[in-house]
């Protein structure tokens, strides 16, 4: 009878230490998904940023208010684009660098992906994209090299016959469109 006491008292109380790591559990997961389950894109910089799934972004045409530089979207595309399958493109918000026309010889490629490290040009000026990822400036006419910061290095995913990341020419009085695409966590 006793060791059927102790085993009835050891049962609730091993019951009652479980139900509490179950319930710290279920707590700790909640504060998981409610933190991290409210970002679209998860390298989203901002919570107000607009996804698509079926259909790519509308262009922002209508919000180009310079009369000489440069104006864009910034798209960040996620998940399988495979045929048949379709994931998301978001856009974003992101600060756009812009320098003077960069070649390969001028930057530090990581490896073989559209990451650099350093970019041995100058800095000419950098531009914000709102939520709905638009970005416009004000330029000189010239020749440019766009690049984005995605964690602590450059991104560039676009390249001239010369070598050139992401080249872009503004000539006088127009206003030369471009379109960020940012594919890391994207399969074509």
């Amino acid at each position: 009878m006793v060791a059927a006491e102790f085993y009835c008292k050891e049962a609730k109380l091993n019951n009652s230490i479980s139900m509490k790591r179950l319930k710290r559990s279920v707590k700790l997961l909640l504060i998981f998904v409610l933190f991290f389950g409210s970002f679209s894109c998860s390298t989203e910089a901002n919570l107000k940023n607009s996804c698509y799934s079926k259909q790519d972004p509308p262009r922002n045409t209508g919000k180009v208010s310079i009369e000489q530089g440069i104006w864009g979207d910034i798209w960040f595309w996620k998940g399988d684009f495979m045929p048949v399958g379709r994931g998301d493109i978001c856009q974003v918000q992101r600060t756009v660098y812009i320098y003077e026309l960069t070649t390969m010889e001028d930057a530090d490629q990581i490896g073989y992906s559209p990451f650099f490290s350093n970019i041995h040009t100058n800095l000419i000026t950098t531009a914000e994209s709102d939520a709905e990822g638009f970005f416009q400036v004000a330029l000189e006419p010239g020749r440019y090299s766009l690049f984005i910061k995605e964690g602590d290095h450059y991104y560039s995913n676009s390249f001239g016959a010369g070598r050139e990341i992401f080249p872009v020419t503004v000539t006088t009085g127009e206003v030369s469109e471009v379109l960020i695409n940012i594919t890391t966590e994207a399969t074509f």
